[in-house]
């Protein structure tokens, strides 16, 4: 007689569901990871595109960035308060991510032609799982993840 036993099948089963029972934990904890990297990724980039279009002198204006509580908005303009609302572009993050920043007003603006920026400080996104990411512009407009 060929083929598998019934006590055969379900160890292979049992065994099956523990290996996928065990994944779970892994796979959830990429995710949260994920998330975070990309985040971070998409609000350094959206600084270091607004200090290139200063740099570039993009429609002969400063841009910046401007953080809210769970939002950032990248403008034109000479500060976020006397910004150019149609250059606006906001994003806003998922409910599992927080901002906290030390940069004055959540206001980081760059100068025309030379990139140097206004306000320096860290900028902390924090995934409420776990992990959290720093961001920081310098003085000289560099922005960089620590």
């Amino acid at each position: 007689m060929k083929g598998f036993t019934l006590i055969e099948l379900l160890i292979v089963m049992a065994i099956a569901l523990i290996l996928v029972t065990a994944s779970v934990p892994i796979y959830s904890r990429l995710q949260v990871s994920a998330q975070l990297n990309e985040t971070t990724s998409q609000i350094i980039q959206t600084l270091r595109t607004a200090r290139e279009r200063s740099v570039e002198g993009v429609n002969n204006s400063r841009h910046g960035v401007y953080f809210g509580s769970n939002t950032y908005t990248l403008y034109q303009g000479n500060n976020y308060s006397g910004r150019d609302t149609e250059y606006d572009r906001t994003e806003t993050l998922t409910n599992a991510l927080s901002l906290i920043y030390t940069i004055t007003d959540g206001d980081v603006n760059f100068t025309k032609n030379k990139g140097k920026v206004s306000n320096t400080g860290t900028i902390t996104l924090t995934h409420n799982v776990t992990g959290s990411r720093d961001i920081v512009v310098n003085k000289f407009g560099v922005v960089e993840e620590n």
